[in-house]
C-alpha cells in the first residue's frame, strides 16, 4: 500500500509541478508527463516481487516451465487447441516462450508486459486528453482502481486489454478489417477480447443519451437474470471455470458505477457539446453497465467489465470538465473532492489487506492461494 500512495503522490506533484508551466496544456508537456508517469508505472509493476499479485506466482510456474519446452511442444500445443479444444490460449505461450528464450528470468516476462501495457495505456490518455488535469486525474483513477489488476495480478488479459487500447484508435478510424485482425491475435493469449468487437460497432451509435438511458432503464432486469446471461457470456469470454458464487457483490463498484453514469447522463448536454467523443464513453459505458450484474455472479466477470470500465479514465474527467461552464472554482473544487474520495477509497480497500507490495529483491510470504 506505500509503495502505491508514494505512486499516487508522484503522480499528484508533478501534475502539479508541470500544471505550473507557461504551456501547461500543451501537447509536448502533456505527452512529457504521460510519459514520465508511465516510466514509473512500469517500473512498479516490472520490479515486483512473485508474491505480489494474486496470479503472479501461478504465472512464474508457467514460465519456469516454459524455459525447459521446446518450440516443438509450443507447436504442438496450438495444434492440439486448434484441433481437439485442449489447453487454452496458445498465443500466450507463444509469447512466453520467445520471453523465456531471451532469458530465463521471469523479471523480464514481467518487465515486458509492463511496458506494453503502459505504452498502451499512455497512448489512450495522450490520444483522448487535451487537458493536463484530465491527464492527470486519469493515472489517479487507475492507480485507485485499475492498479490492484493491471499492474500486479494479470498477464495474459493484461496483454489483451492492451490491444483493446490500440483498438480503440482503429475505431476512431472506422479501419475495421485492422481492428478485426489485431483483436482475432490477442484473443489467442485472452478470449475474452472476443467481447470487445461488438464495440467497434456500438461506438458509432449516433445517439449515445437514448442507448445509454435504455441501459441504465434495463439495468434492474438484467441484474434479476444475471445468473442467466452469465451462462451464456462466460463461456464467450473464457470464464468456463468460473461458477455462481453466492458470497458475489461488487457494491462499492456498481454503486460508483451507477453514481457516474447518474451524473453523465444529467450533463450529456454539455458534456457532448464540450468533446463530441465523448459519445464513445458514453456507449463504452453502457455495455460496461451490461457487464455489471455478472460481477454479482462471479466477481471475477470484472475481467470482462474492465474492457469498457477502463473509459472511466477519460470519461470522469470529462464529466468534471463540464462543471467548468458553471464555475472554475466548483469544477476545480469538484477535482479535488474526486481525488480525495478516490484515495479514501484506496485507503479503505487496502488498509487491511494482505496482499502488500515488495520488489523481487525483497523476501515476501507467497499469497495464501499458494
Amino acid at each position: 500500500m506505500i509503495i502505491n500512495l508514494i505512486v499516487i503522490a508522484l503522480i499528484l506533484f508533478l501534475g502539479f509541478s508541470f500544471s505550473r508551466k507557461k504551456d501547461r496544456n500543451s501537447d509536448s508537456n502533456r505527452k512529457k508527463y504521460i510519459r514520465i508517469i508511465c516510466f514509473l508505472l512500469i517500473i512498479q509493476s516490472g520490479l515486483r516481487n512473485v508474491a505480489v499479485g494474486s496470479d503472479t506466482y501461478g504465472y512464474f510456474l508457467s514460465f519456469k516451465d516454459s524455459v525447459s519446452r521446446s518450440w516443438q511442444e509450443v507447436y504442438q500445443g496450438i495444434v492440439n487447441y486448434y484441433s481437439y479444444g485442449i489447453g487454452k490460449d496458445p498465443g500466450y505461450a507463444v509469447f512466453e516462450k520467445l520471453v523465456s528464450s531471451l532469458s530465463g528470468e521471469y523479471q523480464l516476462l514481467l518487465m515486458v508486459i509492463a511496458i506494453l501495457f503502459f505504452i498502451a495505456l499512455g497512448n489512450f490518455i495522450y490520444q483522448n486528453t487535451t487537458r493536463l488535469t484530465d491527464a492527470i486525474l486519469a493515472f489517479v483513477i487507475y492507480s485507485v482502481l485499475f492498479y490492484s489488476f493491471f499492474s500486479i495480478t494479470g498477464h495474459r488479459q493484461t496483454i489483451a486489454t492492451a490491444v483493446a487500447l490500440y483498438g480503440f484508435e482503429l475505431i476512431k478510424r472506422r479501419k475495421l478489417l485492422p481492428f478485426l485482425l489485431l483483436l482475432l491475435i490477442a484473443s489467442t493469449i485472452h478470449k475474452s477480447v472476443l467481447l470487445f468487437i461488438p464495440f467497434y460497432f456500438v461506438a458509432q451509435i449516433s445517439k449515445p443519451k437514448l442507448f445509454f438511458r435504455v441501459v441504465l432503464i434495463l439495468f434492474p432486469v438484467i441484474m434479476v437474470f444475471r445468473n442467466n446471461l452469465s451462462t451464456y457470456l462466460k463461456i464467450l469470454g473464457g470464464y468456463e471455470e468460473y461458477g455462481i458464487n453466492e458470497a458475489a457483490g461488487t457494491s462499492t463498484f456498481t454503486t460508483m458505477f451507477l453514481l457516474i453514469s447518474i451524473v453523465a447522463l444529467l450533463r450529456s448536454k454539455i458534456i457532448l457539446q464540450n468533446n463530441i467523443k465523448a459519445q464513445q464513453y458514453y456507449n463504452a459505458f453502457a455495455i460496461a453497465l451490461l457487464f455489471i450484474p455478472l460481477t454479482w455472479v462471479n466477481p471475477s466477470a470484472m475481467r470482462v467489465v474492465q474492457y469498457f470500465s477502463v473509459f472511466m479514465l477519460l470519461f470522469v474527467p470529462e464529466i468534471l470538465y463540464s462543471f467548468q461552464s458553471v464555475s472554475p472554482r466548483i469544477k476545480r473544487d469538484l477535482t479535488v473532492f474526486t481525488i480525495i474520495v478516490l484515495i479514501v477509497l484506496f485507503l479503505k480497500s487496502n488498509w487491511s489487506s494482505t496482499n502488500s507490495y515488495g520488489f523481487f529483491w525483497q523476501d515476501m510470504a507467497l499469497p495464501s492461494n499458494y
